[in-house]
């Protein structure tokens, strides 16, 4: 069994926020995040990304070259593509820019803030240029579905404490922190000095004094609550529960009735809260329809529910290819749909050239010339995200006379 960390790099969005989660979680004989605890396709994925890029970094090799290999990991096996290492090859091209023997998957210690603590962190090296001295953090994150930001982050500023640890406390100019997310933004940095990583080492200090002592209190928040594993029992986290139906039902009340709630006004503040944090609302609400239906399945509905047979689903043939030869015998050609073209994701599986695959050099490159993407609908993001915000929308109209 994996060792994990009471206090994990990976879960400092939660216990550093929600203290009281730890004695919970220890309560309910829970292990680590969710992320940590249960094993998909998806993470059998980024665990292959993480050893070829591991092999990759320790042995001087690209990752073109295990294209084709077979890889096991948590219960999965996977096969290398080219569409993984191309992913690859930029973050490990830019470690080596920088040098040539980084620290790579090393186990640091954070004793000296989190006492009995640790983590594994990717990659990290120290770079002297001229004179400047400069410690480099660089972690892969190879999930499409949730884009990190480097800026802000806690857990790797927590593997920067352990590998200044581990390199001998040097002193250092400037920490770069990297995210390399090749599939959901690709490389971001943020930059801060060795003053500033250390004032961040005493916050955690004093949260693991408050945690140790009891003074905790259960805060949920979108980044705390995200992979933690008690919201996901039966019932719940009750403080979650709490935090999510209040907003929930002044929202509700809000637009059922156009009134205030207890004459609290939804501010614009309030309303961006609200609006921040819908995916957990909408989450949540999902997770409480599936537990009454379960009830009620089992022969315990919530009361004033009961569960029906559902609707009828779509039509299928139980043996497609008799019904196929019944359609082509009465309709003849009329039996199929008009021909349309592959998507332009696999047409670049089977058409882009590779290391190790011919494909069609010269017509992916007059492809390429034909490909256009529309700039997509203008979002809502926190005030402090990358992007630059957008200007007020212009009347078209407004030279015209």
């Amino acid at each position: 069994m994996t060792e994990h960390a009471r206090l994990s790099p990976s879960g400092c969005d939660r216990w550093s926020t929600c203290t009281a989660s730890v004695a919970l979680i220890d309560k309910l004989h829970l292990e680590g995040e969710i992320g940590d605890r249960e094993s998909s396709e998806w993470s059998a994925e980024g665990t292959v990304a993480h050893e070829v890029r591991e092999m990759c970094l320790k042995y001087g090799l690209d990752p073109h070259h295990f294209v084709g290999a077979v890889i096991s990991a948590d219960g999965f096996t996977y096969t290398v593509d080219d569409e993984m290492a191309g992913h690859l090859q930029p973050g490990i091209d830019w470690v080596r820019q920088h040098t040539g023997q980084p620290h790579v998957e090393i186990r640091v210690d954070v004793s000296s803030w989190l006492p009995g603590q640790f983590g594994t962190c990717d990659t990290g090296w120290l770079s002297h240029l001229l004179s400047t001295t400069t410690l480099y953090i660089s972690d892969l994150k190879y999930g499409m579905g949730v884009p990190v930001d480097a800026v802000g982050t806690k857990q790797l500023r927590i593997y920067a404490l352990g590998i200044w640890e581990f390199l001998g406390r040097p002193q250092v100019d400037k920490i770069v922190l990297n995210i390399d997310q090749p599939r959901a933004g690709g490389m971001k940095f943020w930059e801060i000095t060795l003053d500033e990583l250390l004032a961040f080492g005493e916050e955690m200090k004093a949260v693991y004094a408050k945690i140790e002592s009891g003074d905790v209190e259960f805060k949920p928040s979108h980044k705390g609550c995200r992979w933690c594993p008690v919201k996901d029992l039966v019932g719940g986290c009750a403080a979650r529960n709490k935090w999510l139906l209040e907003m929930f039902v002044e929202l509700l009340v809000r637009l059922l009735t156009g009134k205030d709630v207890d004459g609290i006004e939804i501010t614009p503040e309030r309303r961006w809260h609200i609006v921040k944090h819908a995916p957990d609302i909408r989450a949540w609400l999902a997770k409480q329809h599936e537990e009454s239906l379960t009830a009620a399945i089992n022969g315990t509905p919530d009361p004033g529910s009961k569960a029906v047979a559902g609707d009828l689903g779509d039509r299928y043939f139980r043996d497609g290819k008799k019904a196929e030869g019944l359609l082509v015998d009465a309709l003849g050609e009329k039996a199929y749909k008009p021909r349309q073209l592959i998507g332009i994701g696999e047409i670049e599986k089977l058409v882009k050239p590779g290391r190790k695959k011919q494909g069609h050099p010269e017509t992916w490159e007059k492809l390429l010339k034909l490909v256009d993407r529309p700039q997509g609908k203008p979002k809502l993001v926190p005030a402090d995200h990358l992007r630059p915000a957008l200007g007020p929308i212009e009347d078209a109209f407004d030279d015209l006379d």
